[in-house]
């Protein structure tokens, strides 16, 4: 068999997809997609709806956990089950930064009657981040002691869905009672005061980062830890295997690191397989059942940490006792909630349109007010 590897650039796999769709050529019948991208995609009606095949209540026996389908439904059908990828960002922190008796002590001394903990809300995460910036010469400049970041966040503006700076501000925007778009109710929350709040919040917890947040995503964020210049990581699950291995971490960082649950909730970072509606339907539906079997699960997150979609996975003896478990489960529906995304056909457009603007505000074009202001003008713009 002679396979042909095509490289196609991202901006232009969704517009693929919705030719194949639009103009069938029997050139696929399923493709690999994030959650984010669906409603674009469905919106043509050229998908499947997985519960043509097994009901919200067959896949809740079989022991999938049913919140995060029903985050991902539109308008009651499901057209991925998130077997390949479901990320969660996880608070990476050295231990040995906060187990330091000296730094407890300034950590006191600084908020009387606090104890220095790794942050658990977005606020506790603020103060902790303020701390580490200003505790030794108390300049507000993004260097913590040592030379370390105080926080290290993926804030680019580059990446969109679940990535970069979105990843940041749309939980923030719901967790202080807002949001960025409501498709079904047909509301603009970008502008309201939550949406505001954590765009404020954001432009002040920036000053505390590293200096090139701006640009930075998750690669970035992964040489920080690797070579440990950074106190405190907003930073992808996969990286936990890496964390005590010596040929991946530099021998200033091996050994440092412990995770935590995140401090704010999560997006839907949600990967599987769309199956287009072609005569090979059902043939697929075969290969997506066996991909979302609990063998093949299991697997794929031994292979590579990520928060377990189905009750088989997490109480699977492998997986049950890892260190990196529960901080995942407490960041992906546990304690903090799964983001459902924008359920809008338009949703790449409002995403990058609210991206373009939360750049504005972080780097002081725009003040927060005003950028939500804009980004809601923008949005109205393209949803008509």
């Amino acid at each position: 068999i002679e396979v042909t590897l095509r490289l196609i650039p991202r901006a232009h796999i969704i517009e693929r997809i919705m030719l194949e769709l639009l103009n069938p050529t029997d050139a696929f019948h399923a493709t690999c997609m994030d959650a984010t991208e669906l409603p674009t995609v469905a919106a043509t009606g050229g998908l499947v709806d997985l519960y043509d095949y097994k009901s919200n209540a067959e896949f809740a026996t079989e022991g999938h956990y049913v919140d995060q389908l029903e985050t991902i439904e539109i308008e009651g059908k499901l057209y991925l089950i998130p077997g390949f990828w479901n990320g969660a960002l996880l608070t990476y922190y050295r231990t040995d930064y906060f187990e330091d008796p000296t730094w407890k002590a300034a950590y006191a001394d600084m908020y009387p009657g606090d104890e220095l903990e790794v942050p658990g809300t977005p606020e506790e995460l603020l103060k902790v981040a303020k701390f580490w910036d200003v505790v030794e010469d108390g300049t507000v400049d993004g260097i913590g002691p040592g030379g370390k970041y105080p926080i290290y966040l993926q804030a680019t503006t580059a990446e969109l869905g679940a990535a970069g700076a979105m990843s940041l501000f749309i939980p923030l925007a719901e967790y202080f009672g807002a949001g960025i778009y409501d498709y079904e109710a047909d509301e603009i929350l970008v502008n309201k005061p939550g949406s505001i709040e954590a765009m404020e919040y954001l432009a002040e917890l920036a000053q505390h980062c590293q200096p090139t947040v701006l640009a930075d995503g998750t690669f970035e964020a992964q040489i920080a830890v690797s070579e440990g210049t950074c106190i405190m990581a907003d930073q992808w699950s996969y990286m936990f295997p890496m964390l005590d291995d010596p040929d991946e971490m530099s021998s200033e960082a091996v050994g440092k690191y412990a995770v935590a649950m995140r401090v704010m909730p999560q997006m839907a970072d949600m990967l599987g397989i769309a199956i287009l509606d072609t005569p090979r339907k059902d043939m697929v539906w075969e290969f997506v059942e066996w991909i979302a079997s609990p063998e093949i699960s299991i697997g794929l997150t031994l292979a590579c940490p990520k928060a377990p979609e189905r009750v088989q996975v997490a109480e699977d003896p492998r997986i049950a006792d890892a260190e990196w478990l529960d901080p995942l489960l407490d960041s992906y529906g546990r304690v903090h909630p799964i983001i459902s995304p924008c359920k809008s056909p338009f949703i790449v457009e409002i995403y990058a349109a609210t991206a373009y603007r939360l750049g504005q505000a972080l780097t002081g074009e725009l003040t927060p007010e005003a950028a939500c202001a804009a980004a809601a003008d923008d949005i109205e713009t393209i949803v008509g």
